[in-house]
């Protein structure tokens, strides 16, 4: 399997406040872990891992009567690894806290601190890494958990898996070293047909991802009629139901370019459209909370909108093309 990764949670004590007339407990991180019903960890990102990008991401939290976190705020952390603990915190929900034996908004500061496995010996003060700061002199308590990556595979066959895991790591590696060859292409069609063969419950992202990057490869290399059938299989895991904004954008975005390219030019723009609202919903999620990680949105769109007027342009449609470009324009 491809390289492990170690989540380590912070955890330092916080006192009482009141605000807006209200009593609001403020509570330890110990606290809200051991206040948790529902827990997730995040995958370590792909952008992150390759760049060797670790350290902590501390939030602000706020948690409801109900259970549930009413807001969240990002206080620090490498921009890299914001968006994967906030996907990670949304899914977390918790028993109330308590006042006097009556439910009470609780709010109090989390961190979740990313280090790659091989690095993780290396520690400062109270057993925290050496890349995350020291938020408190407070006695720091340590839990260290295994997480897997999203798009590592997952099922009985425990062979299968570490075999898809190599290539599927090995794929990627050679697409971001930005190696466009046959070898590249090669790497990338034996991981996603590893993918057709792992059971999709599970496997959502693994597969969708193991056929972005095949369709991205054959792509890079002008084969678009040899990425179109992968860039395919990615749209229909994705219509499942179980990505995200980011890696559903992919799929469409990739989809539509490689039509855009083999000349078919109105399945071109109705996936650009669809890539485009899964951007744009990605922009409206995560401008508060995580603005670098917006402005990656922002970016991808400005990009995808100007092909998509580039295909409208050739289909005699200006007007429409002009508009592309206008709202383009708004996020370069």
């Amino acid at each position: 399997m491809g390289r492990s990764f170690t989540l380590l949670l912070i955890v330092f004590s916080l006192g009482l406040f009141t605000a807006s007339g209200q009593e609001v407990i403020q509570v330890s991180a110990k606290d809200i872990q051991q206040h948790a019903d529902r827990r997730a960890f995040p995958a370590y990102p792909l952008n992150a891992k390759a760049a060797h990008v670790q350290g902590t991401v501390v939030f602000d939290l706020r948690i409801g009567t109900s259970g549930k976190i009413e807001s969240m705020n990002v206080v620090s952390g490498p921009e890299m690894l914001r968006q994967a603990a906030i996907e990670c915190l949304k899914q977390w929900t918790f028993h109330p806290f308590e006042k006097d034996g009556v439910p009470a908004a609780a709010t109090g500061q989390y961190s979740l601190i990313f280090v790659l496995s091989d690095q993780s010996n290396t520690t400062i003060g109270h057993g925290a890494p050496s890349s995350a700061p020291v938020q408190s002199s407070a006695p720091v308590q340590v839990v260290t958990v295994n997480v897997k990556s999203e798009t590592a595979a997952n099922g009985p066959d425990e062979k299968l898996n570490n075999k898809f895991d190599s290539a599927d790591d090995f794929c990627k590696k050679v697409i971001l070293a930005k190696q466009y060859n046959d070898a590249t292409v090669s790497a990338c069609r034996e991981a996603a047909m590893l993918a057709d063969t792992l059971p999709t419950e599970d496997n959502y992202i693994a597969k969708r991802s193991a056929y972005v990057y095949a369709a991205s490869a054959y792509a890079d290399v002008g084969d678009f009629k040899g990425a179109l059938p992968w860039a395919v299989k990615a749209v229909d895991v994705v219509k499942l139901g179980h990505d995200g904004n980011s890696g559903s954008s992919a799929a469409y975005e990739i989809k539509g370019a490689i039509e855009g390219n083999l000349g078919d030019l109105t399945a071109a723009g109705q996936d650009l459209t669809v890539a485009e609202d899964f951007e744009r919903k990605g922009i409206s999620e995560t401008e508060k909370d995580s603005p670098s990680v917006s402005e990656n949105y922002k970016r991808i769109l400005a990009r995808d909108l100007g092909f998509h007027a580039r295909v409208l342009q050739a289909t005699g449609r200006a007007d429409e093309a002009l508009k592309k470009l206008d709202e383009a324009a708004k996020y370069q």
